[in-house]
């Protein structure tokens, strides 16, 4: 395990998505930093975990122009880890489809409305799901996350077993004490998941645990991943001879290494058998949880800090960290420059 160094440009705290993609477009505008993670690998946590559904409509404006800007550098910079499935999401409540599609009209985003019929002849499985309409995305995919995660790390400096136990500021920077020594840093991102602000005193972000879980049950390769955004949230995607599914629950609770509870089972089996009584009969083959990250808004907290000019954050994505992260890290990058 190489030293770290006495100095460096720019402190990176956390190596997931944000921290990790923050890195990559640092690196691309010839910035040098270093990626601080506590682990003994990259995202162990939340980025490590999540479904890798590249969906570009999000639930407002901000969130979508990122996912947008995202899902087109995976696409054309990153397009080992992206697979061009397109993406389909189903809604019970006619307003909800009205205004997702002003909403992707608003971006220039091609999606079209589609009717029951033909949202089943991608998923027959979904045979009792209350659909008014859906909105089909062909630009949509399915994110490999690790490949993604490897394609930020490579050719960055990355400090693994550095989890940073304060920061000292200083006069035209900040020192970061880490579990492997200490670092003098022009610029502090704090990219540290469901963490954010612990370091530096700042008020917790909010952590959510959701299930995911692998069920034995055939789907189209090609299929589409559908996600409900309806009462009874759910989505699916294809996974590796499977299907990957969350009932979307969000259990809140305390950052941590979010463990898999016999609720999490229960509550998933309730919604497919309202859903999909097929697959809430299916076996199991893998299941596991994950951890959201969200402000009190429900904004990403990226930028530079009002009070302190040595930090900026890359905080609180909410879910959508895989398909925003690109744009995420440009947005990161170019506040780690103003502040500079």
């Amino acid at each position: 395990m190489s030293e770290l160094p006495s100095q460096i440009d720019v402190a990176i705290i956390g190596g997931g998505f944000a921290g990790c993609a923050t890195a990559w477009a640092l690196r691309r505008r010839g910035v040098d930093s270093i990626v601080l993670e506590r682990e003994p690998a990259l995202g162990r946590f939340a980025s490590g975990r999540g479904a890798g559904l590249g969906r570009q409509l999000a639930e407002d404006d901000a969130i979508t122009a990122l996912t947008i800007r995202g899902a087109a550098l995976l696409r054309s910079e990153l397009a080992t880890a992206w697979r061009p499935t397109g993406g389909i999401l189903t809604f019970d409540d006619a307003t909800a489809v009205d205004a997702y599609v002003a909403r992707a009209r608003r971006h220039g985003l091609d999606a079209t409305v589609i009717d029951r019929t033909a949202v089943l002849a991608h998923w027959p499985q979904l045979e009792r799901l209350s659909i008014v309409a859906g909105l089909a995305v062909p630009s949509d995919g399915v994110i490999d996350i690790r490949s993604l995660l490897a394609r930020y790390a490579d050719g960055a400096h990355v400090a693994l077993g550095a989890g940073v136990e304060r920061i000292e500021a200083g006069g035209a920077g900040a020192r970061v004490v880490t579990a492997r020594g200490s670092i003098e840093a022009r610029v502090v991102v704090d990219a540290s998941g469901a963490w954010a602000g612990a370091i530096t005193g700042d008020p917790p972000l909010e952590a959510y645990r959701r299930h995911l879980f692998v069920l034995e049950a055939d789907a189209r390769a090609d299929a589409p991943y559908l996600w409900h955004l309806g009462s009874d949230e759910l989505y699916v995607r294809a996974d590796e001879g499977g299907i990957l599914t969350s009932a979307c629950d969000a259990t809140l609770g305390r950052p941590c290494d979010a463990q898999t509870d016999p609720d999490g089972e229960r509550n998933m089996r309730a919604v497919l058998a309202n859903n999909a009584p097929a697959l809430a009969r299916a076996k199991i083959e893998r299941q596991w949880a994950c951890q959201r990250s969200f402000t009190p808004d429900r904004t990403m907290r990226l930028g530079r800090d009002p009070q302190r000019p040595w930090l900026v954050w890359a905080a609180g994505l909410g879910g959508h960290g895989a398909t925003a992260s690109p744009a995420v890290g440009e947005v990161v990058a170019d506040a780690v420059l103003a502040a500079r």
